[in-house]
């Protein structure tokens, strides 16, 4: 019979291969955030001819930054752990970079509604 180490290390592998699917699944809300960044302010003063001061540059820079940061997060704290548990962990923090980018999405169609609104009535 083989004797099992029980302090070997977990396959490199599997590790590698959980965190290409996870990079995939977080590419999605970074790049639709950094098209908000990049697009939101010149759609706002085109539309509705106002400042670049009225654009929520912190919910963009926000909705840019926590995609990177959140995986960067569960990549390190997953990093000891086998494949498993590293995908409980990319699981937990893409749903939390979801409803998050959500909220600011929500957040962000209010601003506009509120803009859009004082076009029509200011004129």
């Amino acid at each position: 019979m083989s004797e099992t180490n029980e302090n070997t290390p977990p396959r490199l592998f599997g590790r590698l291969a959980v965190m290409v699917v996870a990079g995939a699944l977080f590419a999605y809300p970074f790049w639709t955030s950094l098209g908000n960044l990049l697009n939101l302010p010149s759609y706002y003063q085109a539309q509705f001819g106002v400042s670049v001061d009225t654009v929520p540059w912190a919910l963009l820079v926000a909705g840019v930054a926590l995609p990177v940061l959140t995986f960067g997060a569960a990549a390190i704290a997953g990093w000891k752990r086998g494949a498993g548990s590293m995908a409980l962990l990319f699981t937990a923090g893409f749903a939390a970079v979801s409803a998050t980018a959500l909220s600011i999405l929500a957040f962000e169609k209010d601003i506009e509604l509120r803009l859009v609104i004082d076009f029509l009535t200011n004129g």
